[in-house]
């Protein structure tokens, strides 16, 4: 007999963990970071023994799934860490900005221990496990690298979705279909919500940007350094390279996401048709005119000599850190200041209080007036909605003895179940923190 035991994610959207017992063998299911507010103390305790984890499987590299594998090899773990070769190289970045962040968490050589643990696999093919254990990881078209994990094991499968993309996503592939499982333990991020499609994205950025030239405004874009960054890159290069906008100042004001950038154009072997064709043309997709890069903390600075109109992409996404907190501590008091949201904000977060217009918003435990513009591009989401989770269930060609919903707020989760009881009837639950199932 083996279990599960829900370790993270229950009831927030970040935190991801999942302990899976089985075979002989103890496999945790990503090992992510919580970024809520007053989390602190969840992070620095684990609901298991990280010396007795055999393998870790990790679907990818956003911190909310991967970042707490810092503290797991700082605590003991010695086993194997399994995830996707793109994964690999955007985890060696993603874990060195969070130790630069967070220097007591350990030594700069941390870093290297959890990357020597590392073992690289490919989609689509189905590997072993001692113990009569079998995992495939299949493309979730989210970020690069990002996988939907499957686990054979003791007449059973299982299905970890990670977090879902959405077809049609910029870059990179569609989410592969999983016909079959006994379990699925899935992503609700979006329950309850639609999204734009993308074309709206592109539509809704370049009048934000006309109007910002009318207004001689800045334009600070919180962004994700994986993922959201290269699709604002790969949307603006179409904007200016067809003629759609004239050229702005564009500067991307993050370390991180300059890496991930260069590691995105590594991999084009795991583009889409449509980014494919644009390389075949002989198009840049990362680069166009006025593009610039900040990548020390000198040229950042130096972007107050820059005179407006001019457009900021920085980190982190829901501004709890990075660049972005010192420049919107700067200009977020003026009405010629835009900010515009890309990603989800999650709750307590300064950049769900920016969303929703708070009048003060503490910035590095500073207060700082609110009087600029706000948007919100939804479209830009790399997690599917309601319908699209709903779809990428229904791919299932049997009905599952169970499903789990975690990884979603408390009412997007129980909008998504309450849909998939009624309308799939499928025998669904969202599970606390701790909960233990037996199979």
């Amino acid at each position: 007999m083996g279990s599960i035991i829900f370790c993270g994610a229950c009831g927030t959207v970040t935190g991801s963990a999942y302990f899976l017992e089985t075979g002989g063998k103890r496999i945790l299911i990503d090992c992510g970071l919580y970024q809520e507010k007053d989390y602190e103390k969840i992070n620095s305790n684990f609901l298991f023994d990280p010396k007795k984890i055999d393998y870790v499987i990790l679907t990818h590299a956003h911190l909310d799934h991967s970042g707490r594998l810092l503290e797991l090899v700082r605590d003991g773990f010695k086993g194997e860490i399994l995830t996707t070769e793109p994964t690999v190289d955007l985890l060696e970045i993603v874990l060195a900005d969070r130790l630069h962040l967070e220097p007591k968490l350990g030594p700069k050589s941390l870093v290297k221990k959890v990357l020597k643990l590392c073992w690289a696999f490919e989609y689509d093919q189905i590997f072993d496990i001692p113990g009569g254990i079998h995992f495939r990881l299949k493309d979730a078209g989210h970020i690069l690298g990002a996988a939907n994990v499957e686990i054979w094991c003791e007449g059973k499968k299982f299905v970890f979705s990670g977090d879902i993309g959405r077809p049609g996503t910029p870059i990179i592939r569609d989410p592969s279909p999983i016909k079959e499982a006994d379990y699925i333990i899935m992503e609700s991020t979006y329950g309850g919500r639609k999204h734009p499609p993308f074309s709206l994205a592109k539509k809704q950025l370049k009048a934000i940007i006309e109007k910002a030239r009318e207004e001689h405004a800045r334009i600070f874009i919180p962004s994700f350094a994986i993922g959201r960054t290269q699709e604002l890159i790969y949307f603006l290069n179409d904007l200016v390279e067809s003629g759609e906008i004239k050229p702005l100042p564009v500067i991307v004001d993050s370390p991180m996401a300059l890496k991930v950038t260069k590691i995105y154009a590594k991999y084009t072997n795991l583009y889409d048709e449509e980014a494919l064709a644009r390389l075949a043309k002989g198009d840049q997709i990362f680069s166009f005119p006025l593009l610039f890069a900040a990548a020390s903390v000198e040229a950042s600075c130096r972007i107050e000599q820059i005179k407006p109109p001019y457009l900021i992409i920085a980190g982190s996404g829901m501004v709890t850190g990075g660049r972005i907190i010192e420049h919107l501590k700067r200009h977020l008091s003026s009405r010629r200041s835009y900010v515009v949201f890309v990603g989800y904000q999650a709750k307590g977060t300064p950049g769900r209080e920016i969303l929703l217009r708070k009048p003060r918003v503490f910035l590095d435990h500073m207060p700082v007036e609110n009087r600029a513009k706000i948007f919100r591009i939804e479209a830009f989401s790399a997690h599917a909605d309601h319908q699209e989770l709903l779809s990428w269930l229904k791919n299932f060609e049997k009905e599952p003895k169970r499903v789990f919903l975690t990884h979603g707020e408390p009412g997007a989760r129980s909008v998504l179940l309450k849909d998939i009881r009624q309308n799939l009837g499928f025998t669904v639950e969202a599970p606390r923190l701790g909960r233990k199932v037996t199979f």
